[in-house]
């Protein structure tokens, strides 16, 4: 095994303790053996919101980064990633075949709102831990069940704090909305709701369009003729570019605050620096030129395992879920591995700070709980897109 990549920093052997060890403990789980773990996850890798597929790719990285040590505790990880196209059906017969042929031991850092609301009570009722899928959408992030690890929060609080961006920045007192006609956006919007009604702001419109969508300058036009003062954008990186193109082919000024699954180098890329100069956008990540070792460690494994990859938020979704499982993989130990243990090992990771996450806090489920006891990242902060960069930018509330 080649290990001249090795890092200079002393997170370089990150979640990868105890590599050398040999498993004592006979198999307890399905998809587990004495040489390797199987872990599966769902992923856009074609179709029209393939630029998500940088989640995979960023857990793959990692990952891949694990097995070139040695794995943990003597196991290798057998990570299996499988194209949906982003169409819950297709997810549906993956995800099928995941649980029932292939024995896979826990679901991933899968992607996905529309794909995962689809799947989650399948994958529950058949007891597969589900750790850090890529959705905000309120059936996912508040699900009853000790067997779902949410990666962020969910977006009826983003749109929450989006109204209040919009408000206390902006200064806005009338908003527009573009959201995506699926779980996600329509999880948005019911946030937004509450939101106009706790900071005292108007929504003019609320257009919607379809996923696939290409051409959204019909809504753009009814947005602008609607005199809002600013606009929230529930937009994937591809449909936020075609907003901001049709905005300027408008001349528009309206400000915009677009949610934070659609930042990403692809919008200014599709759109062009210029229309998208001034945009604000919520994150929950540090930016990749952060000096946190975490996050230049996680910068160094994607230039060696997908070089042709410009580092983007997304990659760090796919990071957070694998860090987070192979962490717990590795507290377990060289007992029994089981999905039983596995969850409660995951609910006893508290302060930890070894990941791209600043800090990660996982809370036990009582009895009528919901999945966001269990969140991976549970902070939000903002970035503004200005002179070719995205930099960092501090809200009112913040300082």
């Amino acid at each position: 095994m080649n290990h001249s990549h090795k890092l200079p920093w002393a997170l370089a052997t990150i979640a990868v303790a105890g590599l050398s060890s040999t498993p004592l403990a006979a198999q307890d789980s399905v998809g587990v053996t004495a040489k390797e773990v199987l872990i599966c996850s769902y992923q856009p890798m074609t179709g029209q919101v393939s630029s998500y597929f940088r989640m995979g790719k960023g857990a793959d990285a990692w990952i891949k980064y694990v097995n070139e040590n040695g794995g943990i505790n003597g196991r290798k990880i057998d990570f299996k990633m499988v194209d949906d196209k982003y169409e819950p059906p297709r997810t549906a017969d993956i995800v099928k075949r995941f649980v029932e042929r292939d024995k896979c031991f826990a679901i991933v850092a899968p992607l996905g709102s529309a794909p995962t609301s689809a799947v989650i009570d399948y994958i529950v009722e058949n007891k597969v831990p589900l750790i850090g899928a890529g959705t905000g959408a309120e059936k996912n992030v508040y699900y009853k069940s000790r067997y779902v690890f949410p990666l962020y929060a969910p977006y009826d609080l983003e749109g929450i704090e989006l109204v209040r961006f919009a408000k206390e920045v902006f200064g806005a007192k009338k908003i527009a909305v573009l959201y995506q006609n699926d779980p996600s956006g329509k999880t948005h919007l019911q946030g937004i709701e509450i939101g106009l009604k706790k900071y005292g702001v108007e929504m003019l419109v609320a257009e919607g369009y379809q996923p696939k969508e290409v051409d959204v300058s019909a809504q753009v036009i009814k947005m602008k003729d609607s005199g809002a003062d600013a606009v929230l954008c529930s937009c994937a990186p591809e449909p936020a570019a075609k907003f901001y193109t049709e905005r300027q082919k408008l001349g528009w000024k309206a400000p915009v605050i677009n949610v934070f699954f659609g930042k990403s180098p692809k919008v200014p890329e599709l759109a062009g620096k210029e229309a998208v100069e001034g945009v604000y956008f919520s994150t929950i990540y540090r930016e990749w030129d952060d000096p946190a070792p975490q996050i230049q460690q996680a910068k160094t494994l994607l230039k060696k395992y997908y070089p042709e990859e410009e580092p983007d938020a997304v990659h760090l979704w796919g990071f957070t879920g694998a860090q987070v499982f192979t962490e717990a993989l590795k507290r377990m130990g060289n007992g029994p591995i089981t999905r039983e243990k596995l969850i409660e090992t995951l609910e006893g990771i508290k302060n930890w700070k070894d990941s791209v996450v600043p800090v990660v806090n996982i809370e036990k489920m009582a009895d009528g709980d919901t999945a966001i006891k269990h969140l991976l990242v549970p902070g939000m902060s903002y970035v503004v897109y200005k002179g070719g960069n995205f930099q960092t930018f501090q809200a009112p509330w913040q300082k």
